[in-house]
């Protein structure tokens, strides 16, 4: 397709077959440049959109950032169905095709190197949620200490007995961090060993994440998809174990593998 005077490049991905081109093709004017061996998913936009200085404009509106944040992640997504990629960022943008060309020819054995690397294997990521009201419920069950308590409690004069409940409102909040942690540390490490690799990710406040429950983990797998049906399945079976905590678990993927791509440029 020719570039207008007033038309930038917008990359998707590359890859190293040419991709099945599917309706996001068609309907997006969406195009596939080869250039060494390689396969470069575009399309053409306006300067008006994607310049630089409009672009920094255009991503504070939320409603149109939204919008071509999710073409971008879907139009990979479909691509990823078939064939391997390495995903750019959203709003990366070449002048000309010869830019475009030349970045490729500069960086073809990185690239390479990182479609091998990515090969049969996919980025998924977990998020767990505890739900602290269940917890406080079953906290006797879970948390040896707070049981001990309630034992002396009940074996003791009432004098003792309100000194020693005072004594369990104080460590009850740290308590319930232990029990975050060490369900949280038991999970991602169980995981880990069907996963190559690994990103843990802060994990994000009530306010952010819209939930009321308290998120324990956020991490980012790296996993061959040989393992994928396994890690679901190992996942769900968590749940099952916590229910009475009603424990939570967010899987989500496959994603564009950027947390996992090692390429510097």
């Amino acid at each position: 397709m020719n570039l207008e005077s007033n038309q930038l490049i917008y990359v998707y991905c590359v890859t190293g077959t040419p991709p099945a081109q599917g309706e996001a093709f068609l309907n997006d004017n969406i195009y596939v440049i080869e250039n060494n061996g390689l396969y470069i998913t575009v399309k053409n936009v306006w300067n008006k959109e994607y310049s630089k200085e409009n672009l920094k404009i255009n991503i504070s509106n939320e409603a149109w950032l939204d919008k071509n944040a999710r073409l971008h992640i879907s139009v990979i997504e479909n691509i990823m169905e078939t064939t391997t990629v390495v995903p750019f960022n959203f709003g990366t943008v070449y002048t000309s095709k010869e830019s475009l060309t030349e970045f490729v020819k500069k960086y073809n054995h990185d690239l390479r190197d990182a479609l091998m690397r990515l090969e049969n294997k996919q980025e998924w990521a977990l998020k767990i949620y505890c739900n602290k009201n269940k917890v406080l419920n079953n906290i006797n069950l879970l948390s040896i200490n707070i049981a001990d308590i309630d034992l002396q409690i009940k074996k003791s004069s009432p004098g003792k007995a309100y000194i020693l409940g005072k004594k369990k409102n104080e460590i009850i909040e740290k308590e319930i961090t232990v029990i975050y942690n060490s369900i949280s540390k038991l999970i991602f490490t169980r995981l880990h060993e069907l996963s190559e690799e690994y990103k843990l990710h802060t994990l994000l406040t009530n306010e952010i994440s819209g939930r009321s429950d308290d998120m324990i983990l956020y991490v980012s797998y790296f996993i061959k998809k040989e393992n994928i049906d396994n890690f679901i399945y190992q996942a769900d079976a968590f749940m099952t174990e916590y229910e009475n905590i009603s424990l939570d678990i967010d899987l989500t993927g496959p994603w564009p593998p950027y947390t996992f791509l090692n390429i510097s440029n």
